[in-house]
């Protein structure tokens, strides 16, 4: 993307969570989490509030290998600050919790819910995950759950991260890939059409595969250490997906003209797209090499 149509796509992410964030939580099932991402449910979950956590104990567990102390963590995508009130209180050690989001309704939200005693541990911050000033958000762990694929740029997102985190500083991404064996140029309409539908309708200029995610970071200093397929643990086709997927059949494009019809649309179209293994869901971590290091 160009400068201007990086702008606009910021300012349609911005007005897209502005208009729906308080509906995703009013209608959503987050199980008063504050958790705007998907439930995860692995063998050893049995309730929605731990399936709505999961994500956020994946980071956590992260956090926790790493080599090195982790005082500072810095969320790009905030939402209401969900994850990073869970990491809080599971990581009690962790001096410093950053988020950072695009809505400024979000950001007020999210500010709205720290504890009282609480106030000088977390902050959150309106602006660009693109634009960070690297000496202002120096950190020691970053993750993006479900907000790296509205990125416009994935080089400048991953040259962002590399000035902000220090050598041996890791970067965890969870979010939807595409699958590394499908080929782009052969896809059948019907493939092509449900990507189009899911992109278009949740600003996802960042979709990309996870070897092309790994070429990228790799370029810029980073190696890829993990790689876990998450999406066996989706629950796809819920009786809220089956009626979607009714009102979908019954409305049809017709739901684009709508901010909030348009998240169901794609949402139904992201379903799809699990289904058909056009994506895949992923948890992906990577480690900033030092500056002497080799690949």
């Amino acid at each position: 993307m160009d400068p201007a149509q990086t702008t606009r796509h910021a300012r349609q992410v911005r007005e897209y969570y502005d208009h729906n964030t308080e509906r995703f939580l009013r209608w959503g099932k987050d199980e008063g989490t504050a958790n705007l991402h998907g439930a995860l449910w692995p063998p050893e979950v049995t309730s929605l509030g731990e399936a709505m956590h999961y994500s956020n104990e994946l980071v956590a567990r992260e956090i926790e290998q790493c080599p090195t102390a982790v005082n500072r963590v810095l969320d790009l995508g905030c939402g209401v600050g969900g994850s990073l009130f869970y990491l809080g209180l599971r990581l009690p050690r962790v001096r410093c919790f950053t988020g950072i989001s695009l809505s400024p309704l979000q950001i007020t939200s999210a500010r709205q819910r720290i504890p009282e005693t609480q106030k000088n541990r977390f902050h959150f911050e309106e602006g660009c995950f693109l634009q960070l000033p690297a000496e202002r958000f120096k950190a020691d762990f970053s993750y993006s759950i479900e907000a790296f694929a509205h990125c416009p740029d994935p080089d400048i997102f991953f040259d962002v991260q590399a000035g902000v985190l220090p050598p041996g500083g890791r970067l965890a991404i969870i979010d939807d890939c595409l699958n590394d064996e499908m080929d782009p140029g052969g896809l059948p309409t019907r493939h092509v059409r449900l990507l189009g539908i899911y992109r278009r309708n949740w600003l996802l200029p960042g979709l990309r595969s996870r070897t092309a995610l790994k070429s990228i970071a790799d370029e810029k200093g980073f190696r890829l250490i993990k790689d876990q397929n998450l999406t066996p643990y989706l629950r796809l086709g819920r009786p809220r997906d089956k009626a979607i997927s009714l009102l979908v059949r019954l409305l049809g494009p017709l739901m684009e003209r709508d901010t909030y019809l348009r998240s169901l649309l794609g949402g139904d179209a992201k379903q799809k797209c699990y289904l058909e293994g056009l994506i895949h869901y992923r948890l992906l971590v990577f480690e900033k090499r030092a500056t002497d290091a080799g690949p």
